[in-house]
C-alpha cells in the first residue's frame, strides 16, 4: 500500500504552490494598496494584510496537501475513523495551520513596525512583502500537511496556545490583567479577547485530534508487545479528546460570560490529565521508566506552582497558570514523541517495564 508521495515531490509541490501564493497575495495587496502607503504595523497596516493572505495560503495548502497525502495512503488507519471526525479534524488542523501563520506574520510585522517607525510602504513594495510572507507560510502549511504525526500536531497545539496567548497580552487594553488570571484577557472586548478566546478553542478542537494519533501509537506499541488492548486504547484516546474539549469549551465561555463553565471547563482539564496520565503509566505494558519519572516530576513542580501562590504568596494566579501550562505543555511533547518511539517496531525488548 501507498505510503504517501516521495520527499521530492512533497518539496516540489510545496514550493510550486510557495511560488503560485506570492504572485496571488502580491497581486491582490497591489490592489488593495492602490493609491495609498500603508505602516508595516497596526490598525489598517500592510501586516495586517499580509497576515490574512499568510493565514488563508498556509491554511489551503496544509488541507490540500493533507487531503492529497490521505488519498495516496498517508495514515490509513484514519479510514476507519468516522466520516464527521475525519472532517472535523481536517477543518481543526487547517484552522490552527492558518491562525498560527496569521498570529506570526503579525508578530513579524509589529517587530518590524518598531524597528522602522514612521515608514510606510507603496503599493509595488507592499506586493512583494505580502507575497513573500505568503509564499512562506504556503510553504510551510504544504510541507506540514504531507507529513502529519502526532509531534507536529503537539506542536501545533502548543505554538496555537502560546503564540496566541503572547498576541493577547501584547494588545490587550487592560495592563492590569496580569493582576488577576490568564482567563481576564478572554474578558478584554475587541482583538485581544478575540485572540485569546480563539486561541483556546481552536488548541482546544487540534488535542481531540491529536488524542487519535496519541491512541494510534499507543495501538501500535501494544500490538509490538503482544499486548493488544483496545478497550485501554479506546479510553485513552476518550480521556484525551476530553481535555481538548474542556480547553475549547473555557474559550467558547469566557470567565466574565459564565464563570461556572469557565472554571469547571479548566479543572476539568487537570482532572481528565491527572487520569490520563495514571492509566497510560500504569496500564501501557513496557512505557518507559524516564517517561514515568519525567511524569512524576510535572505533578511534583505543578503543586510546587500551587504553593508559590497559595500559601505562600510568591506570586499570584497568573504566575501559577503560566508555570502549570509550560509544565503541561512540555510533558505533553515528550509523552508524545515518547510514543511515538514506543510505538517504533522493534523496540520491545529494550523497554523497561514500569512497576
Amino acid at each position: 500500500m501507498a505510503r504517501g508521495s516521495r520527499p521530492s515531490a512533497i518539496e516540489a509541490r510545496a514550493t510550486q504552490w510557495a511560488i503560485a501564493a506570492f504572485f496571488i497575495a502580491a497581486a491582490l495587496t497591489a490592489i488593495l494598496m492602490t493609491g495609498t502607503r500603508l505602516p508595516l504595523a497596526g490598525s489598517g497596516s500592510l501586516g495586517n494584510i499580509g497576515a490574512w493572505c499568510a493565514g488563508g495560503g498556509a491554511g489551503l495548502a496544509f488541507a490540500a496537501a493533507f487531503l492529497l497525502e490521505s488519498r495516496r495512503g498517508r495514515d490509513s488507519w484514519r479510514r476507519e475513523l468516522p466520516r464527521a471526525k475525519r472532517v472535523f479534524d481536517v477543518l481543526a488542523l487547517t484552522l490552527g495551520a492558518s491562525m498560527l501563520s496569521y498570529l506570526a506574520i503579525m508578530a513579524i510585522a509589529s517587530l518590524f513596525g518598531l524597528g522602522f517607525q514612521g515608514l510606510t510602504v507603496d503599493p509595488l513594495g507592499g506586493g512583494v512583502l505580502a507575497g513573500a510572507a505568503a509564499a512562506a507560510m504556503t510553504y510551510a502549511g504544504a510541507l506540514a500537511g504531507s507529513r502529519v504525526r502526532s509531534e507536529s500536531v503537539a506542536l501545533l497545539a502548543t505554538m496555537q496556545l502560546f503564540i496566541g496567548t503572547m498576541a493577547s497580552m501584547v494588545t490587550s487594553p487592560d495592563t492590569s490583567w496580569w493582576q488577576l488570571h490568564f482567563s481576564q484577557l478572554g474578558n478584554e472586548g475587541g482583538a485581544a479577547g478575540y485572540r485569546f478566546n480563539v486561541s483556546l478553542i481552536l488548541t482546544g478542537f487540534v488535542l481531540t485530534v491529536l488524542a487519535n494519533y496519541i491512541g494510534r501509537d499507543i495501538e501500535s506499541g501494544l500490538r509490538a508487545r503482544g499486548a493488544a488492548d483496545p478497550a485501554l486504547v479506546r479510553t485513552l484516546s476518550w480521556l484525551f479528546a476530553g481535555i481538548g474539549i474542556c480547553m475549547a469549551i473555557a474559550g467558547f465561555v469566557p470567565d466574565a460570560e459564565n464563570i461556572a463553565v469557565h472554571v469547571g471547563s479548566a479543572s476539568g482539564m487537570l482532572v481528565l490529565f491527572g487520569v490520563f496520565v495514571f492509566m497510560a503509566l500504569r496500564r501501557i505494558v513496557g512505557v518507559p521508566r524516564d517517561l514515568a519519572v519525567f511524569s512524576l516530576i510535572v505533578v511534583v513542580g505543578i503543586v510546587v506552582a500551587v504553593l508559590l501562590w497559595i500559601p505562600f504568596g510568591y506570586y499570584n494566579l497568573t504566575g501559577t497558570e503560566f508555570m502549570a501550562a509550560s509544565l503541561l505543555f512540555a510533558w505533553l511533547m515528550v509523552f508524545v514523541r515518547t510514543m511515538g518511539a514506543y510505538a517504533a517496531p522493534g523496540i520491545a525488548e529494550r523497554t523497561p517495564r514500569l512497576g
